[in-house]
């Protein structure tokens, strides 16, 4: 027995096209697209496109180039440059083809049965190509992964992680080694009031040689100062002076003692204070307190900072394994309202339409 032939779309009005196409899986109607189930694609299917992996079109049941040769013969009548044909129309059939094209939009498509993401701008220009290719180039449209809410906190996460580790490898540096060397103390001395001269001069011109800084300006000049200060305390508070009964000085060398805290404790707050960009007194008093208590903590020790390093290092690894399993965990949460929202909007549309029917 010979197979039967494939049931082609039927172009409409302009009027009728549109209300099956923002109907209710009227992308799928209108194109003469068998919907696939849901529950024939399979968690893997699923996981796979949430993933942004290539999936087998089979295994989601859907004959893409059947999407493109329905989408083609109804362009020819809906196309604005053709008898009959209508923008907004076209538009909605352009969009129709992409969605049911890509796996990613497909997917939320299928939950609610329209499209939530459609964009009146998206397809102004379709009008002036040509009929055969028009849209061919939204075939790829969406494949990027969209970013979540739970992206973007992962991502600010994850950043802010890497910032404070960065933070704390400066401090270490600055805590452990130039501070106990002369010449390396010297150095930065050196580095950070130029720096501070710089961002002075750079006031001056931007503001007008005869022009007045007002102190809220000067904070960034006055920065490297305080941190170079700092150092200075943490220099000093490693060394102090006793006299012998000879009358004689020598030097010794101490580890930790108030001076070092005081100069680790203002170094820290400085860093601190430099890496966020909106400053208020209230964020200043918040670093204070805790640089005072980290400074009392850390003491300048090597193997502190590096305990610190390898906590910020399981900080970020967690971020990075733990948001993506809240992230699939919500959007599981998140489909099945979805889904359960489209089911209801699809009896309704049922309903409607059994009703316009006996009305007739």
């Amino acid at each position: 027995m010979a197979p039967k032939p494939e049931k082609g779309p039927v172009a409409l009005p302009a009027d009728e096209a549109m209300e099956v196409l923002l109907s209710p899986d009227g992308y799928y109607r209108y194109l003469s697209i068998p919907k696939p189930q849901i529950a024939a694609m399979g968690l893997k299917y699923q996981a796979a496109m949430k993933a942004g992996d290539r999936v087998d079109e089979n295994a989601s049941e859907i004959d893409v180039d059947r999407i493109k040769k329905n989408y083609r013969r109804l362009s020819l009548r809906h196309h604005p440059d053709k008898p009959g044909g209508d923008v907004d129309t076209f538009r909605i059939l352009n969009r129709a083809k992409t969605v049911l094209s890509n796996q990613k939009l497909r997917r939320e498509y299928d939950l609610v049965g329209l499209d939530l993401e459609d964009d009146e701008g998206e397809h102004q220009d379709d009008g002036s190509s040509s009929t055969g290719e028009a849209g061919e180039s939204e075939d790829d449209e969406g494949k990027g992964k969209t970013e979540s809410v739970m992206s973007h906190l992962a991502s600010a996460s994850l950043a802010a992680v890497l910032q404070v580790a960065v933070r704390t490898v400066l401090m270490g540096i600055t805590s452990t080694l130039i501070s106990r060397y002369t010449v390396l103390t010297y150095l930065a001395f050196g580095a950070l009031l130029f720096v501070s001269t710089r961002i002075y001069k750079g006031l001056k011109q931007s503001l007008g040689p005869e022009s007045k800084i007002e102190l809220s300006a000067m904070k960034d000049v006055l920065s490297p100062i305080l941190i170079a200060f700092g150092l200075y305390c943490m220099y000093r508070g490693r060394r102090f002076l006793i006299s012998s009964e000879d009358e004689t000085e020598a030097k010794v060398y101490v580890e930790w003692s108030w001076t070092f805290w005081f100069g680790e404790m203002l170094v820290m707050a400085m860093f601190m204070n430099n890496s966020v960009e909106q400053k208020s007194p209230l964020i200043v008093v918040v670093f204070m307190t805790i640089s005072f208590i980290f400074s009392l903590i850390m003491k300048g020790r090597f193997w502190r900072y590096l305990t610190l390093l390898g906590f910020l290092a399981v900080l970020a690894m967690l971020v990075v394994l733990v948001f993506p399993i809240m992230e699939m965990v919500l959007e599981s949460i998140v489909d099945e309202k979805m889904r359960k929202v489209g089911e209801k909007i699809r009896a309704h549309d049922a309903r409607m339409r059994n009703i316009k029917k006996s009305s007739k």
